[in-house]
């Protein structure tokens, strides 16, 4: 019966999945998935390193898109619902290990079960989570989050019934999350926290030997991983680099750590509160809210302890502890890497974390709402806003994708050489990547009109709009591209054999043709279309 229960409850969480990402499980590929994907479907599997991007081993990744491929094709729709399955099932296990947490707390049954279904709940519509679920090449995340959450759930229940078996599967999906993304590093820091957490660590000699070695069962994966990492990527460090994963500057890690914590639990937010959040003592807002902010806080305090003795509060107290700590080590693997407080960008660095913030919500929601009823009505309204807000992101996401199959297409379509130069490609949509990567590799691999040998590209621009304009003025010896809306703005700025950079700005850019240009077809973009210049 317990079994079956726990059937349907997975099944309502796959169901809620698919209807909360079904605006985009037909949308087209992005950016980096052209590169990836693309590879893939040509039979070179050298995307399992990604050398070419920095040095990344993630076979199982890589392996995922073999299986997809082989089913579908070069049809998106595959890859789409096989990231919204692994999304459903992290949501099932953030229930499932909530449960499992919430165990041994001074709780009703009641309670354990709205605490956890909660957690899991918001974690599936948090808005936060449209880069890794609706952006097929966020599926490492969404890979490395799996078996991270099942390995911890795993040794929750070997630490409950010292059952080898459990310890091993344990063991193994650690392995498995590392061979998706090395975010997953941080797991042998969140079995330490919740073996303390669960008593394991002791207060004798013994226990606590027997509480460092499994520990260092976890550890010595990671190093194996790490080893074998480095020999096939040729670098310890590899990734973004040393200068972004080895930046530690307080400032640095300070606004990382602001903008993890809010996204963690907030959507985007508008590009007018930057001055509230990193200039506070210049805004009157921030004062204001500050101080009733206090004052809610404060509220809060005198009625928790007019509602619960000294021994609930500290259980509390303790329970809250454990899950801020649990969110920040599983934030480390991610802390130096830029993410956005006002577009989608980057928000897949917080898939993980995300498990722990959602957790930690429907903790303080039961705690604040003793009355049932009333912490589900609470639920209910975070949730509606959760899911108005992914709905809108994904939006965003939908657009892209279109814009990024029509560019594709167009271009196929209008070139009669194999050399083409594109003065300006989208870079993003609102922070959605359309061509950041990948446009070789679009032309290359997924269309099948006429064979294109050479792309290049002048210049990469932010988009606001797919319908922005931009004015193209050729003069006697230069060519101007100038973006007409203000908020655009370049990305990037290539080196392409047939222009020469005369001067740029942030909004314009001069060109001079080189003897080559004539021999190539040139294309810029315009109100999200492809224009033969």
């Amino acid at each position: 019966m317990k079994s079956f229960r726990q059937f349907i409850i997975l099944g309502l969480f796959l169901l809620a999945g698919f209807l909360a990402f079904a605006s985009i499980v037909n949308s087209y590929f992005l950016s980096d998935d052209f590169a990836q994907i693309g590879k893939v479907l040509a039979g070179d599997l050298s995307v399992v390193w990604g050398k070419e991007h920095g040095g990344f081993f993630r076979p199982l990744f890589i392996f995922s898109y073999l299986i997809d491929a082989t089913i579908w094709g070069s049809h998106p729709l595959g890859f789409h619902l096989t990231n919204v399955v692994f999304h459903s099932l992290n949501a099932f296990l953030t229930f499932k290990l909530a449960r499992s947490l919430v165990e041994d707390l001074r709780l009703t049954g009641e309670t354990r079960d709205a605490i956890s279904i909660s957690a899991g709940a918001l974690f599936l519509l948090h808005p936060s989570h449209t880069e890794a679920v609706s952006w097929i090449s966020g599926r490492a995340d969404l890979i490395a989050t799996c078996f991270c959450l099942a390995s911890l759930w795993w040794f929750v229940g070997y630490a409950r019934g010292k059952r080898f078996s459990r310890l091993a599967l344990s063991l193994l999906c650690f392995a498995m999350a590392l061979l998706a993304k090395e975010s997953a590093i941080c797991l042998p820091f969140l079995v330490a926290v919740t073996a303390v957490f669960m008593g394991q660590a002791g207060k004798d000699w013994k226990t606590r030997r027997k509480f460092l070695a499994l520990c260092g069962l976890y550890v010595l994966v990671l190093v194996i991983f790490i080893t074998v990492r480095s020999v096939f990527i040729g670098s310890l460090v590899g990734g973004y680099g040393v200068s972004q994963h080895l930046n530690f500057s307080p400032r640095w890690l300070r606004d990382r750590l602001l903008e993890a914590s809010v996204r963690s639990v907030l959507p985007t937010l508008p590009l007018a509160v930057s001055r509230f959040l990193f200039k506070p003592l210049q805004s009157r807002v921030f004062i204001l809210c500050s101080l009733a902010a206090a004052g809610l806080v404060g509220a809060l305090v005198v009625f928790r302890r007019g509602c619960y003795g000294p021994g609930p509060r500290r259980e509390q107290n303790r329970f809250l502890l454990v899950l801020g700590t649990l969110f920040l080590l599983s934030l480390l693997p991610a802390i130096n890497l830029r993410l956005s407080l006002y577009q989608t960008l980057g928000e897949r660095f917080l898939y993980l974390p995300s498990v722990f913030s959602c957790l930690l919500i429907a903790y303080l929601l039961a705690i604040v709402f003793r009355n049932q009823r009333l912490m589900l009505m609470a639920v209910i309204c975070v949730l509606g806003f959760y899911s108005v807000r992914l709905h809108q992101t994904n939006r965003i996401w939908r657009e892209a994708a279109e814009l990024s199959s029509s560019i594709k297409n167009e271009l196929a379509g209008s070139a009669t050489r194999d050399h083409i130069v594109i003065l300006n490609a989208p870079d993003n949509l609102r922070g959605v990547p359309v061509f950041h990567n990948g446009l070789p590799e679009a032309l290359a691999y997924f269309q099948d009109r006429k064979r294109i040998n050479f792309v290049e590209v002048v210049a990469f621009q932010n988009l606001q709009s797919i319908k922005d304009e931009v004015e193209v003025t050729p003069g006697p010896e230069t060519l101007t591209i100038r973006l007409l809306n203000s908020r655009d703005g370049f990305a990037r700025v290539g080196r392409p054999d047939c222009f020469e950079i005369e001067a740029q700005s942030a909004t314009s850019l001069v060109l001079r043709a080189r003897p080559c240009a004539p021999d190539a077809d040139q294309f810029f973009l315009n109100r999200g279309r492809m224009t033969k210049f």
